[in-house]
């Protein structure tokens, strides 16, 4: 009877840990891609203050900003494993990304290929729609897999 029970506990244990397991992987895949997307929104508020004409267009910020938007738009395919839409703090992706992840994926490469495209604008006025562009490329995947933060 008490080797039933510590082997019960034991089960009881380690399915504790494995859930544990479980909402930590998905709190750091949560905070890994904020970080991520934080970056990129960095990287976008400098091209809109160009767009905006609150500083000068100059073709080397805006290459090396639509690079560091590409490369983590490379990174962020890998940060929505199964399993990681909760976890320990708030998350605004929405369920569909893993229901729907196919679309997913297309939306992110689209997204990908305009930040390519915009990083090889060299011409002022090549880029406001470059960066229209890349900006609808955004909006189309926030639209059906991102809830509003607020």
């Amino acid at each position: 009877m008490i080797r039933n029970t510590k082997h019960a506990l034991a089960v009881v244990a380690i399915l504790v840990l494995g859930a544990v397991g479980v909402a930590s992987s998905g709190t750091e895949a949560i905070m890994q891609r904020q970080e991520t997307m934080d970056s990129i929104q960095d990287a976008l508020m400098d091209l809109a203050a160009i767009a905006k004409k609150e500083v000068p267009f100059d073709a080397g910020v805006v290459q090396k900003n639509a690079a560091s938007i590409e490369n983590h738009f490379r990174e962020v395919s890998h940060l929505f494993p199964e399993g990681s839409g909760k976890g320990d703090v708030e998350t605004w992706a929405k369920p569909e990304i893993w229901s729907d992840h196919d679309d997913f994926v297309l939306k992110l490469e689209a997204a990908k290929v305009q930040a390519e495209a915009l990083k090889s604008v060299t011409e002022e006025s090549a880029f406001r729609p470059a960066l229209g562009k890349l900006g609808n490329a955004c909006k189309s995947c926030h639209t059906v897999y991102r809830r509003p933060r607020h």
